[in-house]
């Protein structure tokens, strides 16, 4: 570091940033407003620090606004004489690496095993956008000419938790360029759309020619706040709005996301999360409003006030009209500072209407955030946050329309050693938006998943180091004995574990990228002589086997299409049950008249193909903007198809009679577990309340189903059940809306008590609001589950890993509230979208 400062004193640029790149190549993504714990680390305390990681970043900077500086650093991170190992790369050994996750541990990871010769896989849940070939194929002359606006970059995904959990406090520019800098590398490729455990298992990793595995997954399982009324609509994971915000470009007025932010805010959580948060929700809701207004006004011109307002329940009605006026006052604020010539002053009125406060239950000193980056806690002050110290949460309180509408908190205070307790006062927090950020733990997913392949201790992995020997899970990041391999030795073959999901480097990105640098020589020892299989075989094969393009569209009826999509891996890893998150592409989206139709994460039930095993069908039932978009992807397009994910349905050994009831959504997964139900030789009866015109794929549900039986209304279904001999039937899978799982849920206990077996089992469709669908990322789809007897809530689960449930645990409310989140601005944009189909012009 003082090396650094004299030579770029002297006027050396590229030869501080040379200094730089010896030890940390990946300096592109630490520096300021990232790290700081040279800082910390100061012994002068009793001054200011010299904020190295401020003059590291201004190094950068200046080398990239140089003629060529994007060529030059690139150069200096894979060819530096002053360094002593890695100062050119080596050439390819014929190792093959697996690095899942491509966050700060994996993409620096991968760099480094690139320079010691060995191919590398970069694999990410995210959908990842490719970047333009000119980039990859011809030198950048000039840095700005590939900087996008924050605002409206495309948000390609790569970075992991530093495109997703990293405000705009950081220039996410920053990350194409270690991102261009590996997709130039001969013996590198990259694939999102990959779920660790689902598109990709340790065993089948082997199988596809690798001869290492390295999970780089990060920190994921936040847990709901166990408090009276916890995930009310209005209530969310901070991790939910960060990765709707971040990922599918909510804030973007091109966008038609749906993230609905309501005044007054509340952040529970003192860490750099819930000042990102915090930071983000206050700039968000004036994008938010503004956007809502303007579209609003247009939709109101084209088909009148009253059949627009006559769309909304009264509900979201309140909220629209909300947002309309705080719209207005936006409008005028930012009309009256521009007359004045003067910054408009929306924070002051982001504060008139409740603003937007973080509750934490220690001072803000105590504060993870504080301690670990106090320079960002200062800046969110500076912009208006309020900071609420002491308090710990009680309760939500809800308003008539059972909607978040402010949190209970019980007050604590420090005794006279400093120690905090609780008071026996309550303090009520006005809250219409409630975002819990009360932090992670390492994610394990793999483990539940595939128990048995990991040793774990408690939360995490248990280490181990070279001589497969157990090391401590705990300590300093310098710690010698840091062992980075999981119990897992087959053969020649270890699996290793860096970054967040490692507990030592659990915490931040410059651990993160710590980690890969202190694990790559140790992952270099345990390797064998790679399989020698040719490269450019092995390369196109994983290609080929993780495309996913669109074959055809289908259409059944005026709001079912059948999508069928061509992709080899995805469609071999199916089980029966199981289902898939499906996208477009930002990148090739269409646009009209300055909307970009983009959709939103789509839950869609497999179909496996048993004449074409490569292939999958996806029957999507047109509920919204988003699944109403499918229609328009064309044959031969790409499509960011993630999966399988989700529970396997079992299907039974023994011979048995099984009932699937409910309504469309019965009929698709009839089609997804059917086959494989029939070949195991069980009998299979269907109800359906489903529409004449719903009558879809019958000569295929005929073939799969001993009895089928329709009804038009909801309220036939249990006439229908009454029909058939229930006493046989040992397994009632009911699927659909929560109004139908109502239904036989009071059935069961009522009407159809006597008529039923006592030992038949009864599972339900938990079919609530979802978004990453990685199984404990970011937390959207958390459902309560309740005590059968009792019926209070014990826990809440994650519904992509488990999205059939035994129906007598499942919290049936709790599906509304969670699908109600949004509701204001889906029913705004369902109608923009088809305003824009109607009368808009594409591009």
């Amino acid at each position: 570091i003082s090396e650094m400062h004299v030579v770029k004193k002297s006027g050396h640029g590229i030869g501080a940033l040379a200094i730089i790149t010896i030890d940390n190549p990946m300096c592109a993504v630490t520096g300021h407003r990232i790290c700081n714990d040279c800082m910390k680390a100061c012994i002068y305390q009793k001054q200011d620090p010299v904020n190295i990681p401020e003059i590291e970043t201004r190094v950068l900077t200046d080398v990239l606004n140089l003629p060529w500086g994007v060529e030059i650093y690139d150069l200096l991170i894979r060819w530096n004489p002053l360094r002593q190992t890695q100062y050119t790369p080596k050439p390819y050994n014929n190792s093959k690496i697996a690095v899942m996750g491509m966050g700060p541990a994996g993409f620096t990871l991968a760099h480094h095993l690139l320079m010691e010769g060995c191919a590398v896989v970069g694999f990410d849940g995210l959908k990842i956008e490719p970047l333009p070939e000119n980039l990859i194929s011809n030198p950048i002359y000039d840095f700005n000419s590939i900087i996008e606006s924050l605002d409206d970059r495309i948000i390609a995904g790569f970075g992991g938790v530093a495109e997703y959990g990293i405000t705009v406090r950081w220039d996410k520019n920053f990350l194409k360029l270690i991102y261009i800098s590996l997709m130039r590398r001969q013996h590198f490729q990259l694939f999102g759309n990959v779920r660790f455990g689902g598109t990709i298992t340790v065993e089948n990793a082997w199988e596809l020619g690798f001869d290492h595995v390295a999970i780089t997954v990060g920190a994921g399982l936040p847990r709901e706040l166990n408090i009276p009324n916890s995930l009310a609509p209005g209530m969310r994971q901070a991790n939910d709005f960060l990765m709707a915000l971040q990922l599918t470009g909510s804030a973007k007025k091109s966008s038609i996301t749906n993230l609905q932010v309501q005044l007054p805010s509340i952040i529970v959580g003192g860490g750099l999360t819930g000042i990102d948060t915090a930071t983000e929700v206050q700039a968000y809701y004036i994008t938010q409003v503004e956007k809502i207004h303007q579209r609003y006004h247009i939709l109101k011109s084209y088909s009148g006030e009253e059949t627009l307002r006559a769309q909304f329940d009264t509900h979201s009605l309140l909220i629209l009209d909300e947002f309309l006026l705080h719209a207005d006052k936006i409008i005028a604020e930012r009309e009256r500072a521009k007359k004045e010539n003067r910054k408009p002053q929306l924070n002051k009125l982001i504060r008139e209407w409740g603003g937007v406060t973080v509750a934490y239950r220690k001072s803000i000193q105590e504060s993870p955030a504080y301690q670990r980056n106090h320079e960002e806690v200062i800046k969110a002050l500076e912009e208006g946050i309020y900071y609420a110290e002491g308090l710990e949460p009680a309760s939500v309180v809800l308003d008539e329309y059972g909607a978040t509408n402010a949190l209970v908190c019980r007050w604590r205070i420090q005794d006279e050693s400093g120690h905090w307790i609780y008071s026996t006062e309550e303090q009520m927090l006005p809250a219409k938006s409630l975002f819990i950020a009360t932090g992670a733990k390492p994610n394990i997913a793999y483990e539940f998943e595939h128990r048995g392949t990991f040793v774990r201790n408690n939360d995490a992995y248990q280490s181990y180091d070279l001589s497969n020997q157990e090391t401590p899970n705990t300590g300093h990041v310098k710690i010698d004995n840091c062992g980075i391999f999981t119990s897992y030795h087959q053969d020649y073959h270890r699996v290793s574990f860096l970054g967040d999901t490692h507990s030592i480097f659990h915490g931040s990105v410059v651990k993160a990228i710590a980690s890969a640098k202190r694990g790559y020589p140790k992952i270099m020892e345990v390797l064998k002589s790679g399989s020698g299989s040719d490269y450019a075989s092995f390369s196109h094969n994983i290609k080929l086997q993780l495309s996913a393009t669109v074959m055809s569209v289908v259409r059944h009826t005026n709001n079912i299409i059948e999508l069928i999509v061509h992709a080899p891996l995805a469609a071999k890893q199916f089980q029966p049950g199981q289902f898939y998150r499906l996208q477009n592409y930002e990148t090739t989206a269409e646009i009209i008249d300055d909307t970009k139709l983009q959709t939103e994460a789509i839950s869609a039930l497999g179909i496996f193909n048993a004449e074409k095993s490569d292939q999958l069908s996806f029957m999507i039932y047109e509920s919204g903007s988003s699944t109403k978009l499918i229609s328009r992807l064309t044959a031969g397009e790409s499509i960011a198809l993630m999966g399988p994910t989700g529970a396997k349905t079992v299907v039974p050994t023994e011979k048995q009679s099984i009932l699937i009831v409910g309504n469309v959504m019965a009929l698709i997964y009839l089609l997804s577990v059917g086959s494989a139900l029939k070949a195991a030789g069980h009998t299979i009866y269907f109800i359906a309340n489903l529409k004449s015109s719903e009558h879809i794929a019958m000569d295929r549900i005929k073939q799969i189903s001993d009895h089928i039986s329709f009804c038009d209304t909801s309220n036939k279904i249990i006439d229908e059940m009454q029909k058939i001999n229930l006493k046989e039937i040992k397994t009632i899978s009911v699927i659909g809306s929560s109004s139908i799982l109502k239904t036989i849920q009071h059935a069961r206990s009522t009407t159809l008590c006597e008529l039923i077996n006592p030992e038949t089992k009864f599972t339900a469709s938990v079919y609530g609001s979802m978004q990453c669908m990685l199984k404990g990322v970011c937390a959207q789809c958390l459902q309560w589950q309740i005590d059968p007897v009792t019926g209070k809530r014990t826990k809440a689960v994650y519904a992509c890993s488990w999205q059939h449930q035994p129906m007598e645990l499942v919290d049936i409310n709790n599906i509304d509230e969670r699908l109600g989140q949004n509701r204001t601005q889906e029913i705004l944009t369902n109608l923009w979208v088809q305003y824009l189909l109607e009368n808009g012009n594409g591009v």
